[in-house]
């Protein structure tokens, strides 16, 4: 598993679970800044579970969390608020809430709930609604939407806070391609451009190997492969993992590895 002596994010033999059942046991894991880590692996294998927990959403079971070299609990809830934005899996819709009333609320962690908006939240209001592609619905009622732009809501929202650190729960779901392909270059443009650290629970592995500087496969709660996608895209990975058997090739376009299942 890969550290690094200025990780962002990092996690120190996490335990984490729901319920009464412990679904990761014990995982070590850092976060560089800058870069974009994608958790891949087949459903219960702990991915959403750990990505929740390192963003302060479940409690820990045992082990840390540490965010820019503290531990989480050293840290405020508003400090924690305007250091990580976090866009989970499900999320219920505000009942006769706006878009732009939604994304509103990624300004909280900056100015207060009972503050007015200012000049930089009105600035980060249009830039998240400009990248996401929703400046045109920014009126429109969050429940007369489709599943996708309701999704690009969620993400706009989280744009707006404006942290250093993104986690994101599945963040194409209900997306079709054309904004699955969006969304990922946003991605990528938070980070070059923005600096911003991302790290992201993805299905599509190939998705993952095209757009992530490193994946961290997972299975039963444990890493199994951590590194550059070239490293942990192959056969043999995939066989561990997933149970399948594919053959493992170069993407005519990207350069990255791309697989098809036999």
């Amino acid at each position: 598993m890969t550290t690094h002596p200025t990780a962002v994010l990092a996690a120190r033999d996490l335990a984490a679970g729901h319920g009464r059942r412990t679904v990761v046991p014990a995982l070590t894991l850092d976060v560089a800044p800058r870069t974009v880590t994608a958790l891949v692996g087949p459903n219960g294998s702990g991915k959403s579970t750990l990505l929740m927990t390192l963003a302060r959403v479940l409690p820990r079971r045992g082990g840390e969390v540490l965010l820019d070299g503290r531990p989480m609990g050293a840290h405020s809830s508003r400090e924690v608020a305007r250091r990580l934005g976090v866009l989970p899996q499900t999320a219920v819709v505000p009942t006769g809430a706006t878009v732009r009333e939604l994304v509103e609320q990624g300004r909280y962690p900056q100015r207060g709930a009972w503050a007015m908006m200012r000049h930089q939240d009105d600035g980060a209001l249009r830039r998240a609604l400009d990248l996401t592609g929703l400046t045109a619905l920014a009126d429109r009622r969050l429940d007369t939407l489709s599943g996708g732009e309701r999704q690009r809501a969620w993400i706009a929202m989280t744009l707006a806070q404006e942290t250093g650190i993104l986690l994101l729960d599945e963040p194409t779901t209900y997306l079709d391609v054309r904004h699955q392909i969006d969304l990922m270059r946003l991605v990528e443009a938070l980070r070059d451009e923005h600096g911003i650290t991302v790290v992201m629970v993805l299905h599509d592995l190939n998705q993952a190997a095209r757009h992530a500087d490193r994946i961290v496969a997972l299975r039963e709660g444990r890493v199994l492969a951590d590194g550059p996608p070239g490293q942990v895209l192959t056969g043999a990975t995939l066989r561990a993992v997933f149970d399948i058997d594919a053959v493992v090739l170069d993407d005519p376009v990207s350069g990255r590895p791309l697989f098809v299942a036999r």
